[in-house]
């Protein structure tokens, strides 16, 4: 017979074997839900070292309540997170405003909320004034390394992106098995040049250029008097490179609307003249690939079997509509196998973010 003793031991016993029974399920659903590998499948822990952790950086400025366009880039925060992770990245997002007018907004916390749901997902909050915001939207990326909130270790690697833009094809960035350069260039040649302080440079895209976070610190805090980490330090080095129009708004399409890429392609330029390795910088080249782009946007028509031969897909303006959501649905299943969890929770939040921003327009329509 069974003392009472014997008996509680026995149930101690259950109940763990339960709790991990339990844990281990919600790993292997996590897992599958994201389609990321488990730690461990990849080469460099198979070889016994600690794999150092990807993140992909983006973000958007607080939208203004007197237009919705600025939602465009809001809405597809969660997606694009969602994306990245689909190819082994973590996201760190930052958003240039307060954290109160996101989670008091209606359309704005729904977001939120979202994110927060995601794994792997870090949002920073940059507070600015409203006339600094969408610049810092577009430069703040390049300084992530040096916040002091940034998740990860100066191992880690980060690439820059951007909110309306998702990546496809896993292989165009990550460097291949036995490449180890410092610094990754994805559509290094897609630009012209660009004249600064009389010089001549190679305009770089700020999708996609990635590094360590060390590496990042050495690009960009090189010679440099401040360290750019919030608004007013970002915005005071940007000044001591392009002066005080820094500080006007931001005009769609005029010179200084380019301020990131002139500024990544000056520090890059800067830091490979510093290296003595001449093999540093690993160039992607796209050729025999293609973008989904909204310029002729198309998904429709490609096939499973030649999507491989697409690295990303620059997503149509005001996603959110149904018309248009209905033109990305194709790409959506591309992406994930039909019937999963990805496509679900897509379908949903795209459909419920409409209904929060139909109603947000009619209330402040009156």
């Amino acid at each position: 017979m069974v003392n009472s003793e014997q008996a509680v031991r026995l149930l101690l016993s259950l109940t763990v074997a339960i709790i991990v029974f339990e844990i281990y399920t919600s790993s292997i659903q996590h897992h599958i839900f994201y389609a990321k590998p488990f730690f461990g499948t990849e080469n460099s822990e198979s070889k016994g070292k600690v794999a150092s952790r990807r993140f992909a950086v983006f973000g958007c400025s607080t939208p203004n309540n007197s237009t919705h366009r600025g939602f465009d880039y809001a809405f597809y925060l969660p997606l694009t997170a969602m994306a990245w992770n689909r190819i082994g990245f973590e996201s760190t997002i930052l958003i240039i405003g307060e954290k109160t007018e996101w989670q008091t907004h209606p359309i704005l916390s729904y977001v939120l909320d979202h994110l927060d749901k995601l794994p792997d997902v870090t949002v920073l909050f940059i507070p600015a004034k409203v006339e600094n915001r969408m610049m810092l939207s577009q430069t703040a990326r390049i300084f992530v390394a040096n916040m002091d909130d940034f998740p990860g270790k100066l191992s880690d690697y980060i690439i820059t992106t951007d909110s309306d833009l998702w990546p496809l094809k896993k292989e165009h960035f990550i460097q291949p098995e036995g490449s180890n350069r410092p610094l990754t260039l994805v559509h290094s040649q897609c630009c012209g040049p660009f004249k600064f302080d009389g010089r001549n440079y190679t305009m770089l895209p700020m999708s996609h250029v990635g590094a360590s976070a060390a590496t990042w610190k050495e690009i960009v805090n090189f010679n440099s008097s401040v360290v750019a980490n919030d608004s007013a330090s970002i915005l005071e080095y940007l000044k001591q490179v392009f002066g005080e129009r820094v500080h006007r708004p931001i005009i769609f399409a005029s010179e200084d609307w380019y301020f990131d890429q002139k500024l990544i392609s000056i520090r890059v330029d800067q830091w490979i003249k510093r290296q003595q390795e001449e093999n540093c910088t690993y160039r992607v080249s796209d050729q025999g690939l293609s973008r989904i782009d909204r310029s002729s946007w198309n998904p429709d028509s490609i096939q499973p079997s030649v999507f491989q031969n697409y690295y990303d897909t620059h997503l149509p303006l005001e996603g959110f509509k149904p018309a248009v959501w209905e033109s990305i649905k194709p790409l959506v299943l591309l992406m994930y196998s039909e019937g999963s969890s990805q496509i679900e929770w897509s379908n949903a939040y795209a459909k419920r973010f409409h209904e929060q921003f139909i109603k947000w327009r009619l209330r402040t329509s009156k």
